[in-house]
């Protein structure tokens, strides 16, 4: 392999975009050694800042650019089942994720821009908003109006008059 091409690949392995960031999840069942671990070797991707209303049609069109994606599993609001901003993408295999992280990580999806993360893996019951009010934490502060995210945050809405 020619010198060029080689460090042409070796970039293409290690750049920031398909790095660990520091959040780590809080319900994940074990030591954070284990928990890294499973990060670096998961096809798994935690999707967020998704409108409300995008529907997992419009995900799967935009993540099967990337890769063949194995399933979409849609962040619900654990009271009333309704999207709420998040979904979890799974592909079949590390180098479609990677690729997801590179290129999707950042874009525009229902005129927002979404992130992606690793994750270290779906399981059942993480669907759902942690948030008082059933749907994400992040919602209830939230202090700005958002139309895609339903409008103010959830304490705002509560302290608003009824009309």
């Amino acid at each position: 392999m020619s010198g060029l091409l080689g460090s042409t690949l070796k970039m293409l392995t290690s750049d920031s975009y398909c790095g660990l960031s520091d959040y780590l999840e809080q319900s994940y069942k074990g030591k954070k050694e284990q928990q890294a671990e499973d990060l670096k070797s998961s096809s798994t991707l935690y999707v967020g800042n998704l409108s409300f209303y995008t529907t997992e049609e419009q995900i799967h069109e935009l993540f099967s650019k990337c890769g063949d994606v194995k399933r979409i599993i849609m962040g619900l609001d654990k009271k009333k089942h309704t999207p709420c901003g998040f979904c979890f993408v799974e592909y079949y295999t590390k180098a479609e994720a990677e690729h997801s992280m590179r290129f999707i990580n950042g874009t525009r999806l229902d005129d927002r821009v979404i992130r992606t993360d690793w994750d270290a893996g779906f399981k059942e019951g993480r669907q759902y908003g942690r948030g008082l009010s059933g749907g994400q934490v992040r919602d209830e502060y939230r202090k700005d109006f958002d139309e895609g995210r339903g409008g103010f945050g959830k304490i705002i809405q509560q302290q608003l008059p009824k009309m």
